[in-house]
């Protein structure tokens, strides 16, 4: 349901919805008037209800705003505000009167030196935007708009960036879109678009049907079918706009040929290249005489007219902001027009600038006369004559014709004459037989200037005033800690490799003679292998008794099969007389192992899920420390310290693991900010000479931190951009003199004065 048709009369924020102008498919403009800004007037564009509602539009609405927002050029249209209010989402633009190019060339076909002009200053809209990464897709004649200025020659805005796509990565071929479901609009659409390709050259093109456009007042190609419009400029040859009309020269038709070319490698690269060739066809025309020169954009437009935003409507001496006036955006209507083409007739008279006021006006009087009661006498009529003769009645009927015929005409002279002679009048102002010259209304447009300002202010727990001398604010330092504990599985792995068991030999000599017996390998009669660790001497036997001697063995085989039992070994080994044994059983045989280990993901694994919760948690507490309207200058500088139970590599089940984060801040005073950077902006703006006495501020500037950089976790540094308008006050006296000098005076002398005065912008 299209809830925008009943928006007549309702507030939108700060703006008063007052008539709308058009309506499409998804949204509506109106008409509206900005509250806080002296009922400006403004253009609203208006998301539908329904449209409203659905994410990817609400993304591309909100993606259309800062487009606008970030491009700053005199020739694309300016955003004033975004909202969304009441379930509508809304964009506030200056309010543009003059007309759509659609419009215009509907109106008349422009001679060669106005094509110029307005083609240039699109070019150069363009230019910026694809400069600053943006391509808008959807350039045609019902997004330029079309602003009459003194100079005759229409001054023009680029407006509609709802398809703007930014310059990476659309130069790829993306799948192949229906015809009917092409975005843009089929009459200006390069054949590459239908196969998903976005690029500067897809601008290029629609330049090139606008070119077109301008010369011919026609399109390149026309059908009432979409489809069969987009499948022409895919594959119908390029018409040529002196085929239409033989009064424009050929070396336009190569600009258009190029402009338009199907393939985008074919096009002009840049829009530089394009405007070079449009301005050296022109330079080459025959059409040009040799002393008229081709009007070229700077020779209208100075770069301070560049820099300028249009006026809005004043009433003095009431100073207003300033606004731009917007006209409504129609959508194309078909003409009848007669079978022959339109041509261009040379005119040789000069073109006489065109004055136009588009702001509330003042309105002086140019008679200021003082309006003074009509007294009249009543006449006592003659005593009447009583007697017998009769009365000559004839003779004094012919005498009062005769006296009227007198008196008449000199009483009216008189009461002529003496309005402008006296300064009076015996009839009201503006009687329309006798009385005083009438009133002339004059519009006058004061003068407003933009003005800017960049300032690096220092925020200090040192300082404890604001000192706009040093540019410093006192700040508040933060701290707040948050920890958690958490326990988990280890899944680390580890082998332990299997181990020897070990014992002891007992060697029994009974021989006469000392016995050594080597390192050797000593194997029981089950097969169990011992590894002597060294070789032994075994005394002889004396005194009846065997010598003896031990030696430490490890068991050949590892693992749990070498812990032998005791006396495993006993027998007769080595040589006869020496016997071996092992009095007690081998033991510490293991066999290898897996076992879970601590690993250092483990360890992480609980860091990272643990660290996000904390550091919200010691944000929630850095801001319940603020003060008043304190913002936190920039990120708090976190401290992460983690710790286990066991340490990483060490053999366990689970481990506990401790998580402890410390967040440290500084605070500023958003307010104390605003006022400093609004006295600085002050008094850097009545220094300056751009701005003259007579000056004064309007509304609150607007103010926004550009950068924070925090140093040593205490030192803040802010970089604050400003933006003010300022305009030009008239003031009572000026108003009575001006009434004065040009009361009786001509309108033209009247004219010339009032836009000789200081602080006027344009008069009508």
């Amino acid at each position: 349901m299209d809830t925008t048709l009943s928006l007549e009369g309702r507030q939108l924020g700060n703006y008063e919805v007052v008539r709308r102008i058009r309506a499409g498919g998804m949204g509506a403009v109106y008409e509206g008037k900005q509250r806080t800004a002296f009922d400006r007037r403004v253009a609203i564009k208006v998301i539908l209800g329904d449209y409203a509602s659905d994410p990817d539009m609400r993304r591309r609405f909100a993606r259309e705003a800062k487009t606008i927002a970030r491009l700053h050029h005199p020739h694309i249209l300016q955003l004033i505000e975004f909202g969304d209010e009441q379930g509508f989402l809304y964009l506030v633009m200056p309010y543009i009167d003059g007309g759509t190019l659609t419009s215009y060339l509907r109106q008349r076909l422009p001679e060669l030196e106005d094509v110029s002009v307005i083609y240039q200053q699109l070019l150069d809209a363009v230019e910026y935007a694809h400069e600053a990464g943006l391509i808008h897709r959807d350039i045609k004649s019902s997004n330029v708009l079309m602003e009459k200025r003194r100079g005759g020659t229409p001054y023009v805005y680029l407006a509609d960036f709802g398809l703007v796509r930014t310059s990476k990565n659309t130069a790829q071929v993306g799948k192949d879109i229906p015809l009917d479901k092409v975005p843009g609009t089929p009459h200006y659409m390069a054949p590459e678009q239908t196969r998903g390709i976005i690029t500067t050259s897809t601008d290029i093109y629609a330049l090139g049907v606008l070119l077109y456009q301008m010369l011919t007042g026609e399109l390149p190609y026309k059908d009432e079918d979409d489809v069969r419009v987009i499948q022409m400029h895919m594959y119908a040859p390029i018409p040529s706009p002196s085929d239409y009309d033989a009064s424009i020269p050929e070396a336009l038709d190569d600009v258009v040929r190029v402009a338009m070319a199907k393939q985008p490698e074919d096009r002009f690269k840049t829009v530089a290249e394009l405007r070079t060739a449009f301005l050296a066809a022109l330079k080459s025309s025959t059409v040009f005489a040799d002393d008229e020169p081709v009007i070229e954009y700077d020779d209208l437009y100075s770069p301070s007219l560049h820099r300028s935003v249009p006026l809005a409507q004043v009433d003095i001496p009431a100073p207003l902001p300033p606004g731009v006036p917007v006209h409504e955006l129609e959508n194309p209507v078909p003409l009848d027009l007669p079978p022959a083409p339109r041509r261009r007739v040379r005119q040789t008279r000069d073109v006489q600038p065109v004055m136009e006021v588009r702001e509330r006006p003042v309105r002086l009087a140019r008679s200021a006369q003082l309006n003074r009661p009509r007294t009249t006498e009543t006449l006592n009529p003659p005593p009447q004559r009583v007697t017998d003769e009769p009365v000559r009645r004839k003779a004094r009927i012919a005498r009062v014709p005769l006296i009227m015929a007198m008196v008449v005409p000199a009483a009216l002279l008189i009461l002529l004459l003496m309005p402008r002679v006296l300064g009076f009048s015996f009839f009201p102002s503006g009687f329309p037989v006798f009385g005083t010259p009438p009133v002339a209304t004059v519009y006058v447009t004061t003068q407003s200037k933009p003005f800017d300002g960049r300032y690096i202010l220092t925020a200090s727990s040192q300082t404890t005033t604001p000192d706009i001398t040093t540019h410093t604010l006192p700040d508040h330092v933060l701290q707040a800690t948050a920890q958690a504990v958490q326990t988990v599985p280890a899944t680390g792995t580890k082998t332990i490799p299997g181990t020897q068991a070990r014992g002891y030999v007992l060697f029994s000599n009974s021989t006469n003679k000392l016995v050594t017996i080597p390192a050797l390998v000593i194997t029981s009669t089950t097969g169990v292998s011992v590894q002597l660790t060294q070789a032994v001497q075994i005394p002889p036997r004396q005194a009846g008794q065997n010598g003896r001697a031990s030696v430490l063995a490890l068991s050949v085989n590892i693992g749990a099969s070498g812990n032998i039992a005791a006396h495993t070994l006993d027998g007769m080994c080595c040589n006869n007389g020496v016997a071996s044994s092992n009095t007690d059983s081998f033991y510490g045989g293991t066999d290898p192992q897996n076992v879970a280990v601590v690993a250092q993901s483990d360890v992480d694994a609980v860091q990272n899920a643990l660290v996000p919760k904390l550091q919200q948690q010691v944000m929630q507490k850095l801001k319940q420390q603020l003060h008043g309207d304190e913002t936190i200058a920039g990120q708090p500088a976190f401290t992460i310290n983690t710790t286990s139970d066991t340490p990483v590599g060490s053999p366990t089940k689970q481990i506990q693991v401790t998580v402890n984060v410390q967040g440290m801040a500084s605070s500023y005073s958003r307010n104390v900010v605003n006022q400093m950077v609004t006295q600085l902006l002050d008094k850097e703006a009545l220094s300056s000479s751009t701005l003259g006495n007579g000056y004064q501020q309007q509304g609150t500037p607007t103010i926004a931190i550009a950068s924070t950089d925090v140093h040593k976790g205490s030192v803040v540094y802010l970089t604050v951009s400003a933006h003010s308008t300022w305009m030009y006050v008239f003031s009572s006296s000026q108003l009575d003199a001006w009434r004065q000098t040009i009361k009786g005076a001509t309108p033209t002398a009247a004219l010339a004065y009032l836009n000789a005065q200081q602080g006027v912008a344009g008069v009508q």
